[in-house]
């Protein structure tokens, strides 16, 4: 019996060990022909300056050099892993695949960064172009760049400055004007959110752009003109009108991130400008902005893998774009999708921006902020010392209760502005965009402080000022009455004017 036992014992032994074996080989899949392309995974490390950054190559199996692909996030902090499923799908094709963690992400050194104009994550990119030149399984003359939505620009950036990259092909990517509104209107209706919260978020989407972008590449007056935008089919993007590689791009017909048709029209005209003619367009159906399938194209849908075709599409051009270049189809486009009109909404904010512009935006709520606080503060410490002397207000001069109704408004009006900075830091995440219950009821306070304002400003003009004051009084009194007067127009700008968002 004895003998028994040990030989079951020995029995599992050796299927354990025959298990850890497995998981140390290379991998071995099947393509979608029924082959077998088995592909090696190496983590590599490349540096741009500084900064070390860590990835996979998948290396297939091959007794010559490689074509190979880098492959580059879209925005936000992700690591190598949401791109492995179409690395390991290139890889089985006979295509390396290089994925790689964005810097300050994962592995990653470096701070994380996801803002144009991308200069470092282009250089990241380039430096990755680096590392497959350098491994004598891949043919450096045969080194392509894939880049999904934010890294459709990078690529585009990356290739038009060098001539290691041999060929790109896009994935969603925004080449016309308007994509933040465009994302943001489908991104409040997917959380049930109003227009009139969406409206709050764009002025304030608005207000960042002139304040932070605008002011660093332009001079301060043209940040208050109106800015007229170009149609479609005349749009030029500063990335993909220098790029004169062969170009695949791909999209989603349900993206809701990036309005599609305008982004056809867009590449269309910026490679003209580079006479780039070897392009082919690829427009999906019942495909989401990454062509993962889908039925409505939400934003922040579950995944459920790449659409029908999507992967074999890209792999089948690359091989084609390498092996015979000549044949490449020149100017093709299969699929259509239909303009947004995102350029209307764009031109409707644009009248306002000489208001909604981010250095009078925040000159305003700095002037508010200082007024308010101001006369808060004076008020509960008056308002303390009365309570300590126990002196009644009905006992106070008509100037002392006119003071105390003026402190009373600027305190209302302090936690109005605070809320309504909540408000606008809430609704402008753009990935979970909200409001709670309880301020979603804001505007009524809003109009409460309008009519209290009002009244204020009205008895104000019609109380007679001592004389003998001095000029610095004078002067804060004219300030106090400014700030409440700009701060009418300011409640009707923000929507704090009704009954609730």
């Amino acid at each position: 019996m004895w003998y028994f036992k040990y030989t079951r014992m020995l029995l599992a032994a050796i299927t354990v060990i025959s298990l850890l074996i497995g998981m140390s080989q290379p991998t071995v899949c099947a393509d979608e022909t029924g082959g077998q392309c088995g592909f090696e995974e190496h983590l590599v490390e490349f540096h741009n300056g500084d900064v070390k950054l860590a990835g996979s190559l998948l290396l297939p199996k091959s007794e010559k050099p490689l074509p190979a692909v880098i492959f580059v996030h879209g925005a936000g902090p992700q690591t190598r892993e949401p791109y492995r499923e179409a690395a390991e799908y290139f890889a089985r094709q006979g295509i390396a695949a290089l994925i790689y963690d964005k810097r300050g992400v994962g592995k990653s050194g470096g701070t994380y960064e996801s803002r144009a104009p991308y200069e470092n994550l282009v250089n990241d990119s380039l430096a990755g172009v680096g590392l497959l030149q350098q491994r004598s399984e891949i043919a450096s003359s045969q080194i392509g760049m894939w880049g999904l939505s934010q890294g459709a620009s990078i690529i585009a950036a990356a290739a038009s400055r060098s001539d290691d990259i041999q060929f790109v092909v896009g994935v969603g990517a925004s080449v016309a004007d308007g994509m933040m509104y465009y994302y943001r209107d489908n991104l409040f209706r997917k959380y049930g959110l109003s227009g009139t919260l969406r409206d709050v978020a764009e002025k304030a989407q608005l207000g960042q752009d002139t304040l932070f972008f605008n002011l660093r590449d332009e001079s301060l007056p043209s940040t208050f003109a109106p800015k007229s935008y170009p149609t479609p089919e005349q749009y030029l993007s500063p990335e993909w009108s220098q790029v004169n590689q062969p170009v695949l791009a791909m999209w989603g017909q349900l993206d809701q991130h990036i309005p599609v048709g305008e982004s056809v029209l867009g590449l269309k005209n910026s490679l003209a400008h580079a006479k780039n003619t070897t392009w082919t367009f690829i427009i999906l159906p019942r495909a989401k902005h990454s062509l993962g399938i889908s039925e409505t194209g939400a934003i922040q849908e579950k995944w459920s893998g790449y659409a029908p075709g999507a992967l074999q599409t890209m792999t089948d051009w690359v091989h084609g774009v390498i092996e015979n270049p000549d044949r490449v189809a020149n100017m093709k486009q299969e699929g259509f999708a239909q303009q947004t009109g995102v350029l209307l909404k764009l031109e409707r904010y644009e009248k306002l921006r000489w208001y909604g512009n981010g250095t009078v935006q925040t000159a305003l709520f700095v002037l508010f902020l200082v007024s308010f606080l101001a006369n808060t503060v004076a008020g509960v410490r008056n308002g303390s010392a009365r309570l300590f002397h126990r002196q009644r207000s009905n006992t106070l001069p008509r100037s002392n209760r006119l003071l105390d109704f003026k402190r009373g408004v600027c305190a209302l009006n302090l936690i109005l502005l605070s809320a309504m900075l909540v408000v606008v830091l809430l609704v402008t995440d753009q990935m979970h965009p909200r409001c709670p219950t309880i301020l979603m009821y804001l505007p009524l306070l809003g109009t409460v402080s309008m009519f209290a304002t009002f009244v204020l400003l009205v008895v104000l003009f019609r109380t007679r000022h001592e004389d003998g004051r001095t000029v610095v009084l004078r002067f804060r009194s004219s300030l106090e009455v400014l700030c409440l007067i700009l701060f009418i127009p300011y409640l009707f700008y923000w929507n704090l004017i009704g009954y609730r968002f």
